[in-house]
């Protein structure tokens, strides 16, 4: 696919450029400083891009990058969530912008756009709770769930969406270069809910109990960078993905991760 990818300057969406291209995807980069970029990423894999500068807030620029080299897919990995619930939103403008750009894109193209979001954990239901996200027991980064009201409420006619839903994303290396094959990844992914959820004893226990569960189970979530960008990446390779239209949760599976 042509893939619009924002965020190429974050730890993330670094490790999605070589990623993609390893997937064989035509990646265009959307990015607010060139220079830093180059700083980030080896010019090996830079080389293979196209290179957009423009402000992420901006839908026009975001929408024009889209028309001018024709993309059918965007992954947008930039911004940061608020932390806490009274922080004000930090990220939306960017969504908004990113959503609203696609959207008109898409009606302008003829076709729809594929478009992948970054979340968080915490935007995830619990399950067994009937639909109640892990931020109502555990209420850090709620803002992502915003980014889903956003995102969700967008015509699926134009925007074609998936959430990506890790909790921690830790880099396997500082190095950052052209790869000569897909590196794969040991991921399991779930719809709409953490994947290999263990609810345990401490569920029960009033009051502190279902925080405490939550917090035990979250240490088991980390992923790497790495294999977040490959997960997204070959996800984008499929003709019709399961996790089209849902927040998705990742966790490293032993199984995966031995073969």
């Amino acid at each position: 696919m042509k893939v619009l990818l924002l965020g190429a300057t974050g730890n993330l969406g670094s490790r999605l450029i070589p990623a993609l291209l390893a997937h064989n995807h035509s990646v265009v980069i959307f990015v607010r400083s060139e220079s830093k970029l180059r700083t980030l990423v080896d010019s090996s894999a830079l080389s293979k891009c196209t290179i957009v500068n423009g402000d992420a807030t901006n839908a026009r620029a975001i929408e024009e990058a889209i028309l001018s080299n024709r993309c059918n897919a965007l992954v947008n990995s930039a911004g940061q969530s608020a932390i806490f619930p009274w922080e004000a939103p930090k990220m939306q403008g960017i969504i908004q912008a990113v959503a609203t750009a696609t959207v008109e894109a898409s009606k302008k193209l003829g076709y729809p756009i594929r478009c992948w979001f970054l979340g968080g954990l915490t935007v995830l239901d619990l399950p067994g709770k009937n639909g109640t996200k892990l931020s109502y027991y555990f209420p850090l980064f709620k803002e992502h769930g915003q980014t889903l009201d956003c995102i969700s409420s967008k015509p699926k006619d134009y925007m074609i969406w998936s959430l990506l839903a890790p909790s921690a994303m830790i880099p396997a290396s500082k190095e950052i270069s052209l790869l000569d094959a897909p590196r794969g990844n040991p991921l399991l992914a779930r719809n709409d809910m953490p994947a290999d959820w263990s609810p345990s004893f401490l569920s029960g226990v009033p009051y502190i109990g279902m925080l405490a569960d939550i917090m035990k189970n979250m240490m088991r979530y980390n992923t790497s960078l790495e294999d977040c960008a490959d997960f997204l990446a070959a996800d984008l390779t499929k003709g019709n993905s399961e996790h089209i239209g849902h927040k998705v949760g990742i966790i490293v599976s032993n199984e995966k991760k031995g073969q």
